[in-house]
């Protein structure tokens, strides 16, 4: 899902695809995202629409922070993402050591 986002953004991905995502630039009020190159996320009514590919992609894009998304070519992006995944899982592995021996210590 990741690729496919960064190529839709960047152009590469079939011209449906590309047509789904609108750029926040385009939208009607100026904000900080606009600065990032962020698509805008499509409000939905029910928690179906939340699985429509211009959904999904615009909130997973808009969670990764400014060095992933300052990444100009798809193997840079791959790299940088792959850094980020090994990051987030290393993060998530300390604090469950720590809330373990929090609670064993406890005891």
């Amino acid at each position: 899902m990741c690729m496919l986002t960064c190529k839709t953004i960047t152009g590469d991905a079939p011209l449906y695809l590309i047509n789904m995502i609108v750029p926040a630039s385009t939208t009607a009020y100026k904000m900080r995202t606009n600065m990032r190159n962020s698509p805008d996320v499509p409000r939905t009514l029910y928690q179906t629409g939340d699985l429509a590919f211009s959904v999904a992609a615009g909130r997973l894009w808009n969670t990764f922070n400014q060095e992933l998304l300052n990444a100009t070519t798809l193997h840079n992006f791959k790299t940088r993402l792959r850094n980020y995944a090994i990051h987030k899982i290393q993060m998530f592995s300390t604090l469950t050591r720590t809330v373990k021996w929090t609670l064993f210590t406890a005891e």
